[in-house]
């Protein structure tokens, strides 16, 4: 066994703790989180984001993955020995300290062929086996979906309409219509841009991601 948390300040302000006296000895009797030396590693935690993948010849049919699981973690540690799977969007109940008897976590042998490895891996062999996909035919449905910063990934999207500022001073704005022809396409927004709308879909660029293309609005088509 081992402590699981070895901050100091843990212990400080947020551990439980009882007190008693013998004599004039004063004893502390602190609540501390204790773990096994297999599950001491720190762990890091992805969200699955289950996205459609056309056919790359016709769109006659799409993919996606049939797997419950939402959430899948990892330790760096090469002595780590155990993934961690979460399904169905559960949390555990206290997310500081997790509990290793919690319903909500499944913690799986990393040497052994599963889902969660094949994602981590990526080892699409494992991921066919393991994780399953479903096969459905169109119509796709329409989607906009956030790939890292102001990249994005859209689908079944037909027209952007969005305004940005020009090179001038003062509140110009140019507006931008764009027509799009792929079912999927990948689309990085400059984070000046405003009122950017994908048909139904309003899309608000992330300030923390500005200057990162000199470019409006940069679009890759996925074949």
């Amino acid at each position: 066994m081992t402590l699981s948390r070895r901050d100091f300040g843990f212990y400080y302000n947020q551990a439980a703790f009882k007190t008693f006296r013998k004599g004039k000895i004063l004893f502390l009797v602190v609540d501390v989180p204790k773990t096994t030396e297999s599950l001491a590693h720190t762990f890091q935690l992805y969200d699955l984001i289950k996205l459609l993948l056309p056919t790359p010849e016709i769109h006659d049919y799409y993919c996606m993955l049939s797997t419950d699981i939402t959430t899948i973690g990892f330790s760096l540690n090469a002595d780590a020995d155990h993934l961690i799977q979460i399904t169905d969007h559960r949390q555990p109940t206290d997310m500081n300290i997790w509990h290793a008897s919690d319903v909500t976590l499944t913690f799986l042998d990393k040497t052994r062929p599963t889902c969660v490895r094949g994602l981590i891996e990526a080892r699409l062999s494992e991921i066919k086996a393991t994780c399953r996909y479903k096969v459905h035919k169109p119509i796709y449905p329409r989607s906009v979906n956030r790939l890292h910063g102001n990249t994005f990934l859209l689908t079944n999207i037909t027209e952007l309409h969005f305004q940005c500022p020009t090179q001038q001073f003062g509140n110009n704005n140019t507006e931008h219509v764009l027509d799009l022809e792929g079912i999927q396409t990948i689309n990085k927004f400059d984070c000046h841009c405003d009122m950017i709308h994908a048909d139904e879909f309003r899309i608000v660029p992330d300030l923390d991601f500005c200057n990162e293309s000199e470019d409006t609005t940069a679009i890759s088509t996925i074949h």
